[in-house]
């Protein structure tokens, strides 16, 4: 009899790359369709604008039910929990591993950032219910080798690993740029820095600059960012609502400039490396795992979070500069090329869940 491929339950936002916005849907829908292994999706998680209703609100409290189901049902061999360290989150995912415990299925935790990955908890009672849903894992994974630094320092005797974020590298054409064209790419919330973005944008119209601006993504800050650059900028900047695919890749190979100031709560961004592979040049704050894949003034340029000044003076130099920063984009190209390859991404993956079942 030939034998069945391990089942992997493996937890995420809505897949529909058309209608939402997550870097963990991107993340889990690669697994997917590259890995060797039979997944299922569990749906858990907002994505882009999706609002807390009484109804969403109910299927919360339901998840770890329908979790606990699911995987006795369709007797699956791991459960893959892909979290962020947000307090929402970390309720939510406690109960996804508690669930499975219960099942006694193996549990990769999959961490994403979040704001309290690199901040301290403010909430004791928080922090105790992550280090229970850490301590309860077969495996954990972070997005760094500095993440990991973090969890193993607060956390002694964590079985941690670092797998970094990874991307299919798609064809650049830098012959498509326009010149002085930003872009941003992602959910339209606080903690990515739209406020900084706005007050930039001002100050740099005010001073005359000649550039334009381009916003893909939805979230709950979409109508107050869209209007207050429309103010700024006019015809100039243009709101492009959720892309995916093959117009996501045209965009990001139109686009001169990628500006990402998150405030906090990132991990890895799949933007990030997608914007780095067509050779944009790349603006966004050093937190967490980006400041191990960009090296300021080598491929991208760093700013601290919520630092407009900076970001100001970051931009003015770009735009004024007498260079087009060719030697900047091909190092961020060959960056993602080389230590962010899909590939050797799955081998590693598929390593972690054999050591899971151990």
């Amino acid at each position: 009899m030939e034998k069945q491929p391990l089942k992997i339950l493996i937890t995420a936002p809505s897949l529909d790359e058309t209608r939402h916005v997550s870097g963990i849907s991107t993340v889990v829908r690669q697994i997917i369709e590259h890995g060797n292994f039979s997944y299922t999706h569990f749906e858990a998680g907002r994505s882009g604008g999706e609002r807390k209703s009484v109804f969403w609100i109910a299927k919360q409290f339901a998840l770890p039910f329908r979790f606990f189901t699911t995987l006795k049902r369709a007797k699956i061999g791991i459960a893959h929990i892909n979290t962020a360290f947000n307090p929402l989150s970390i309720l939510r995912d406690f109960a996804l591993v508690k669930a499975a415990k219960l099942a006694k299925i193996p549990i990769v935790l999959h961490i994403h950032g979040g704001k309290f990955l690199a901040q301290e908890f403010e909430n004791a009672k928080l922090k105790n219910i992550a280090e229970k849903m850490l301590r309860a894992s077969d495996e954990i994974i972070v997005l760094s080798e500095l993440e990991k630094e973090i969890v193993e320092r607060r956390w002694q005797n964590v079985n941690v690993k670092a797998l970094e974020n990874a991307i299919e590298i798609p064809a650049s054409n830098e012959s498509a740029k326009l010149k002085n064209s930003m872009i941003f790419l992602g959910r339209l919330t606080e903690s990515k820095g739209l406020h900084e973005i706005i007050e930039a944008v001002r100050t740099l119209k005010n001073e005359n600059f000649d550039f334009t601006f381009k916003t893909f993504g939805a979230g709950e800050m979409q109508d107050f960012f869209v209007d207050e650059m429309k103010k700024i900028l006019d015809e100039n900047f243009y709101f492009g609502g959720v892309i995916a695919g093959k117009a996501k890749l045209e965009e990001l190979n139109k686009a001169d400039i990628f500006v990402l100031p998150s405030r906090y709560g990132e991990g890895l961004p799949m933007a990030l490396l997608e914007a780095m592979a067509a050779k944009c040049v790349c603006v966004a704050s050093e937190m967490a795992s980006i400041g191990a894949v960009v090296q300021d003034g080598e491929n991208g340029f760093l700013v601290a979070p919520q630092d407009v000044s900076a970001l100001i003076t970051k931009l003015r130099m770009i735009l004024s500069a007498n260079t087009n920063f060719e030697t900047l984009r091909e190092n961020a190209r060959k960056t993602v090329t080389e230590k962010f390859n899909l590939r050797v991404y799955i081998e590693r993956l598929e390593e972690i869940y054999a050591q899971a079942r151990l």
